[in-house]
């Protein structure tokens, strides 16, 4: 299995030879600048015009209709989950092949994860695995996604773009709409990819990133979460 993964990996970026770097961050001195020029304004932490332009871009960039700039990628998912109520005894699916945090914001809640296959083109969480997990083991009732065997209520998907490549997001969705379960985008790679023209984060009501250093974009840390309803932004 785990030379197939490497095969797949090597066929999405042809005439890589040797290793394919996982990040390889780049500075150059508009970055030293605008370090120093945050460090000289002493808004140095969570708020100031730093902050607020880098919003307003991130909205612009990506079509979003508001973004909201946190500490990591881990708390944009925490603070996602929390927006669609996610807490303790729920089951959030996500897919079995994905960096630790999206676990991590999932448990933070109280909350346990089920884990998903995934496709093999994408590398993201594949629409006919999460089919066949909610029709064999879940059951439609109140208006909402329950386990059979533990009675846990389905409340939400998280499925990832993995290394940029955009997954069947608009399958999934269909999939969980139909069942009352809340879609959040884990874009924490993909910032900059489009599938038909939209950006990866936006097809949700709800897409987290990450500015960690071997993402897209680096600060070094830092994360954000896309909103397509700008007054849950507010909330956030």
């Amino acid at each position: 299995m785990f030379e197939r993964v490497l095969e797949g990996i090597r066929d999405l970026f042809p005439g890589s030879a040797g290793t394919i770097p996982l990040h390889a961050p780049w500075f150059d001195t508009a970055d030293e600048e605008a370090v120093m020029a945050c460090v000289r304004s002493s808004f140095v932490s969570s708020v100031g015009e730093g902050i607020l332009a880098f919003e307003q871009e991130l909205a612009e960039y990506t079509g979003a209709g508001r973004a909201v700039a946190v500490v990591n990628g881990t708390a944009a998912l925490h603070a996602a989950l929390v927006l669609n109520g996610v807490g303790p005894g729920d089951l959030v699916i996500t897919q079995a092949f994905t960096f630790i945090a999206t676990c991590n914001a999932i448990t933070y809640t109280g909350a346990r994860p089920v884990f998903i296959d995934v496709d093999p083109d994408t590398f993201g969480l594949s629409p006919r695995a999460l089919e066949r997990w909610l029709e064999r083991e879940c059951r439609q009732e109140g208006g909402g996604c329950v386990h059979v065997r533990t009675g846990a209520r389905v409340r939400a998907c998280i499925p990832m773009h993995t290394f940029g490549h955009v997954a069947h997001i608009e399958e999934i969705i269909t999939r969980c709409r139909e069942r009352g379960i809340a879609v959040i985008e884990d874009a924490a790679e993909a910032l900059g990819s489009t599938r038909g023209g939209r950006h990866a984060g936006t097809f949700a009501p709800i897409g987290t990133l990450s500015f960690n250093g071997n993402k897209i974009v680096t600060c070094g840390g830092g994360g954000a979460l896309l909103f397509e309803d700008p007054e849950l932004a507010d909330r956030a």
